[in-house]
């Protein structure tokens, strides 16, 4: 959009939420016009509001705005639904309180009931806001970023032949596999950020370990580390996603590594993987001897986008406990600063 919000350009998703419009504000509620005129402005430092917009499909929905201007004093604006998950926190609420009401609980009961479930609420927040919104936002960016490099790419495919006849080949090689690197680093986080439904099939939990051990094989020599599979008991076939599992297990595999990297046991590093059985679920724990965490480094793991690493992007941990949930599942971390980590991801057998 320019400064007066009139409309330059849109990308095809547009069109499938929203009517025509030849200015933004034509979009917005009646309610939200102020709002929204306050917020729009270049000298304003906020990159993201809540605003009622008009939809093709209900008259009034709940988006997170997000605004960058760029130099030629244009506003790109990508708007991301939000009413799914009001109408889940709505739920949840609705369900907390009928629940309150029908049981024979004291004040103090109920109170602790509530401060308990206010905390699972701001987890759902935290999760969805974050997970959900930013990555859908980073997401949509990096599926943009893909267009201009499959374009520069081809370029310099054509002007190959070209600098290959004037001796300069080399430049376009450099070129070509930089774009090819920066490619598959958007095809990796855009797999990583948006997880598919799982495509469950019934499989051998400790086939996958042993795997995922032989595959990091080469990475935990390098780096004088051990890692050690003991299988505790049997397991029975479960059912889950192989591809998703395994991408949890590599994460937490190679977070051991970093971990064990950054402290005292450098050179002596060791990675226990134990499987353990219940009636009713399979455990597969990951203790390192690594730096380990603090309990505020604890609380905020798998906050999305939250990472203690210097070149790390924080999407891994909230990604693989995203996956353990819609197979049902928990992961559990205990840890100690200087006394390394356990993460025990838990299964229900009957998934």
């Amino acid at each position: 959009m320019d400064e007066q919000l009139n409309i330059l350009g849109v990308s095809d998703e547009v069109f499938q939420h929203f009517p025509q419009a030849s200015n933004f504000m034509d979009l917005v509620d009646y309610g939200s016009i102020k709002k929204v005129e306050k917020f729009m402005k270049s000298n304003v430092g906020q990159t993201k509001i809540e605003i009622n917009m008009l939809t093709k499909h209900q008259p009034i929905t709940l988006f997170d705005v997000y605004i960058q201007w760029d130099s030629e004093k244009k506003l790109n604006v990508f708007c991301i639904e939000k009413q799914e998950f009001v109408h889940q926190v709505q739920s949840f609420v609705t369900k907390l309180e009928r629940q309150l009401n029908n049981e024979n609980l004291t004040i103090a009961e109920k109170q602790d009931e509530l401060e308990h479930s206010l905390k699972r609420v701001q987890q759902l927040l935290m999760q969805q806001d974050n997970l959900s919104n930013i990555s859908k936002l980073v997401s949509h960016i990096a599926d943009e970023l893909k267009k201009p490099l499959t374009s520069i790419r081809g370029f310099l495919q054509l002007l190959k032949p070209h600098l290959s006849s004037i001796g300069k080949e080399h430049y376009a090689n450099i070129a070509l596999d930089e774009i090819n690197q920066a490619n598959n680093l958007i095809y990796q986080y855009l797999n990583t950020t948006k997880p598919a439904t799982p495509n469950k099939t019934q499989s051998n939990l400790q086939k996958m370990i042993t795997e995922v051990v032989q595959l990091t094989n080469a990475e935990s020599k390098k780096i004088h580390c051990e890692v050690k599979y003991v299988k505790e008991h049997i397991l029975p076939a479960v059912n889950v996603d192989v591809k998703q599992m395994k991408q949890v297990f590599l994460n937490i595999l190679r977070n051991g590594m970093e971990a064990i990297q950054n402290s005292k046991n450098r050179n002596n590093g060791q990675i226990l993987i134990r499987t353990d059985l219940t009636d009713d679920a399979i455990s597969i724990s990951f203790e390192d001897n690594g730096i380990g965490m603090t309990q505020v480094t604890i609380a905020n793991l798998f906050t999305p986008f939250f990472t203690m690493k210097e070149k790390g992007t924080g999407i891994g941990l909230a990604v693989s406990l995203h996956i353990i949930n819609m197979h049902g599942g928990t992961i559990e971390v205990k840890s100690e600063a200087e006394s390394g980590s356990q993460f025990t991801i838990i299964l229900p057998i009957d998934m």
